[in-house]
């Protein structure tokens, strides 16, 4: 190869790089979106699984009445008061979520539902069969077009799903 070819080569490659960068630059948001739903889950993964080790109710807050919305660990009830309310503990570590992603609403079994601006807890029991709900996270693309993930939970079986769009209890047994 002679060095003008070589040039010509890298020449192309930087073209086609700069053109793969500009599209992958427009996906980020509907992955911020993607992302803070399956951190959503894993929390809740992990908090009911807790409530079940530990043999007391483990909970999660969803606040979305601030900028940013985030969400919380809700500790058990110490032994020694454990009818504490909620609103006297000592909440976990607040997870924020990523710039442009929000809480939409948060719903429960029967249609009820909590809708911004608020904040809901969410108990899980030891023996893992309450904590049902729904939670949906909304974002926009650069171009403005909404980005919406429900993650949806079943207490009964543990199973999380996601859905792009709209989810309710109607959508899988409740």
């Amino acid at each position: 190869m002679t060095l003008i070819e070589l040039m010509i080569v890298l020449f192309i490659l930087g073209i086609l790089f700069s053109i793969m960068a500009v599209r992958v630059g427009g996906l980020t948001p509907v992955y911020r979106v993607r992302s803070a739903s399956r951190s959503v889950a894993s929390m809740i993964e992990e908090l009911r699984a807790l409530a079940i080790a530990t043999g007391k109710p483990m909970g999660i807050r969803y606040t979305f009445h601030d900028d940013p919305h985030f969400y919380q660990l809700i500790p058990p009830a110490p032994d020694e008061y454990p009818d504490e309310p909620i609103e006297n503990r000592r909440l976990g570590v607040t997870s924020e979520l990523p710039p442009g992603v929000q809480f939409r609403h948060v719903l429960f079994p029967g249609g009820r539902g909590v809708k911004a601006p608020g904040a809901v807890n969410i108990l899980f029991s030891p023996m893992g069969n309450s904590g049902s709900h729904v939670v949906a996270l909304e974002g926009r693309t650069r171009d403005g077009q909404p980005i919406l993930i429900s993650v949806k939970f079943n207490a009964i079986t543990g199973a999380i799903d996601f859905a792009q769009g709209e989810a309710g209890f109607e959508d899988y047994e409740s």
